[in-house]
C-alpha cells in the first residue's frame, strides 16, 4: 500500500521589490527574489530540505494587477 504524501501550501507575494514566498505548513520557512521564477525555484528546492521528506506543493499565486 502506498503512503498518502503531505501536501504544502506555499503562499506568493508581490510586493514593489519583488517575490516572496511563505507556507503556513512550515514553520518560519519563507524564500525571496526578484521575480516569480527565481522564488518559485527556491520552493521546488527549499520546502522539500526544510521538511526533510518529499511533499507535494500546492501553489497560491495572486493574480495579475
Amino acid at each position: 500500500m502506498r503512503a498518502a504524501v503531505e501536501t504544502i501550501r506555499v503562499i506568493y507575494h508581490q510586493e514593489p521589490e519583488g517575490w516572496w514566498a511563505e507556507s503556513p505548513d512550515v514553520d518560519g520557512w519563507s524564500a525571496g527574489g526578484a521575480d516569480y521564477e527565481e522564488v518559485h525555484a527556491l520552493v521546488i528546492e527549499g520546502v522539500p530540505f526544510a521538511l526533510g521528506h518529499h511533499a507535494e506543493l500546492q501553489h497560491f499565486v495572486p493574480a495579475p494587477a
